[in-house]
């Protein structure tokens, strides 16, 4: 719930660079909103520990501001430039984790935010981009407040006046994004497979091994004319996703009979030629059978809110999807959608959800996910400095 102050007298608001990781801590105590309070401590856990990480990396210009308005907490925002975050292929700065009580204390809390990047020569301010992904997400969100948080997905306070704010001092809702519900779990399209295409699933330190296969396969697709592209790390963001998942998730019926599951030759080939007890379900591949070419691939993330509640995972954030130029219109997105499904339906998934689809265009949904259902809505707001 917002705080609610009535009056504030914008010359008693004090806007304090922080690098204090205690001083921190007990501003996301007293003003970070986390839908569900069992998972709280965690995000500012590991929300802290990516900040901390910031501090040292010369490559980073991270700095946490706290407002006071007398002695009193009222607001906290991140500045930050990545230099593998990317607007249209285009370097920009961002803020993210934004809490502002009143439109006086935003105002002060994005006067020093835009500071911080003129002074680095950067001329565009995009956000909430809350740094990581996974834990924070983009966009501030104005719809679907009912449904469950997913890891990987923004959350905002429903009573929140963020949007209105920021629209207050002159920032753009630049970008819609949405979250759908995949209400369909097969897809008719992904029934209609190439030939010359095999589905793969690899072991967690086989991935490791195809991180620049992934990283060329996502510069080569649509990834870097996105409004907001993430670089080199997201990769292994995924991957140390994976890393929390409890081994407990991973055993499966002993007795899985796969001509029994799928009609489809080449999902039946996918899981018989790997070990379904040590495989990374939320990962899998398609390959080009004449050249051995990685040409797509779905990574989700695991619901790791669900494992830090000490409950079992049972949702998917469908998080990216990427296919090779060239490749498309032969079955490759909608067969990965498919043999995903069935494969993590193996370890107990049963909810998927595609998140973060742009959708500035309203008819990317009907045309690409006609098979899915709309349940959240966020914007990233922008503004030229």
């Amino acid at each position: 719930m917002v705080q609610v102050v009535e009056k504030i007298d914008i010359d008693h608001v004090k806007i304090k660079e922080s690098y204090n990781l205690c001083e921190i801590k007990e501003a996301l105590e007293c003003l970070l909103y986390v839908p569900d309070i069992l998972v709280k401590s965690k995000v500012i856990s590991e929300l802290l520990r990516y900040i901390e990480s910031g501090f040292s990396d010369p490559n980073y210009t991270i700095i946490p501001f706290i407002g006071y308005y007398n002695s009193e907490m009222v607001g906290f925002v991140v500045a930050h430039i990545d230099p593998y975050y990317t607007s249209y292929s285009r370097k920009i700065g961002t803020f993210g984790w934004l809490h502002a009580d009143t439109l006086d204390v935003c105002r002060a809390l994005m006067r020093e935010c835009k500071r911080v990047l003129k002074e680095n020569r950067i001329r565009k301010i995009r956000g909430s981009i809350n740094f990581p992904k996974n834990l924070g997400g983009f966009g501030i969100q104005f719809k679907g407040f009912e449904e469950q948080i997913l890891y990987g997905v923004a959350y905002s306070d429903p009573n929140s006046q963020t949007i209105d704010y920021l629209g207050s001092l002159g920032f753009q809702r630049e970008s819609e994004y949405s979250c759908v519900y995949v209400a369909q779990k097969t897809w008719n399209k992904g029934k209609q497979i190439d030939k010359n295409i095999e589905f793969r699933y690899v072991s967690l330190k086989d991935l490791y091994d195809y991180a620049d296969e992934i990283r060329d396969l996502a510069n080569n697709s649509f990834h870097e004319i996105l409004p907001d592209a993430s670089g080199r790390n997201r990769i292994i963001e995924f991957y140390k996703a994976f890393e929390e998942i409890p081994r407990s998730f991973y055993k499966i019926n002993t007795n899985f009979n796969p001509h029994l599951y799928s009609d489809v030759p080449q999902f039946i080939e996918a899981w018989e030629t790997c070990d379904l007890n040590r495989i990374e379900p939320f990962a899998p591949m398609a390959f080009d059978k004449k050249t051995g070419e990685l040409v797509g691939i779905l990574l989700g993330l695991p619901d790791l809110f669900e494992a830090w509640k000490g409950k079992a995972i049972t949702r998917c954030n469908v998080d990216t999807a990427m296919v090779k130029e060239g490749y498309f219109g032969k079955g490759i997105f909608s067969a990965l959608n498919n043999i995903g499904q069935l494969t993590c339906s193996l370890y107990g998934v049963d909810y998927f959800e595609g998140t973060a689809i742009w959708t500035n265009n309203s008819r990317a949904i009907d045309t690409i996910f006609p098979h899915c259902e709309p349940i959240r809505k966020h914007y990233v707001m922008q503004k030229r400095l």
